[in-house]
């Protein structure tokens, strides 16, 4: 009696876990922001392959990721900061044609609050096309 009483306890725990924990972490999941930024040496394109103008707008206070893609000449590379207002930044890894995607994950803040991105390659053939992009949060 006592281990069937036992197993309808946990039974019930897992019910509780199915209905309160997995939506609430699915939900975080989805609540991110993803921006695609495929990257040649002319410049910096949408998921379709337009241009950005050099400004991407994100949700405030989301939990964004700039995905960096390689769509230009091989043995090309380029590596990104992210740089807050406070001078704090986020470095994404190398991309090539060796290496198609890397990426960026940060919080947006407040309506308003901007970040520079940029490539730190020193090197960069692709520098005088490559301006910084803007990311601003709306």
């Amino acid at each position: 009696m006592k281990v069937k009483i036992q197993g309808i306890v946990l039974t019930m725990l897992m019910v509780t876990a199915a209905f309160f924990i997995l939506p609430n972490s699915l939900m975080a999941q989805a609540s991110r922001f993803e921006v695609i930024i495929k990257v040649d040496e002319e410049g910096f394109y949408d998921a379709d392959g337009r241009p950005f103008d050099n400004l991407i707008e994100v949700p405030k206070e989301r939990s964004i990721k700039l995905i960096f893609e390689h769509v230009g000449e091989p043995g090309v590379e380029h590596a990104f900061v992210l740089l807050f207002d406070s001078e704090e930044e986020i470095e994404s890894g190398t991309i090539s044609n060796l290496n198609r995607r890397t990426h960026i994950e940060f919080k947006s803040g407040d309506k308003g609050e901007t970040y520079d991105v940029f490539c730190v390659i020193v090197d960069c053939d692709g520098m005088e096309h490559l301006t910084d992009l803007v990311i601003r949060a709306i």
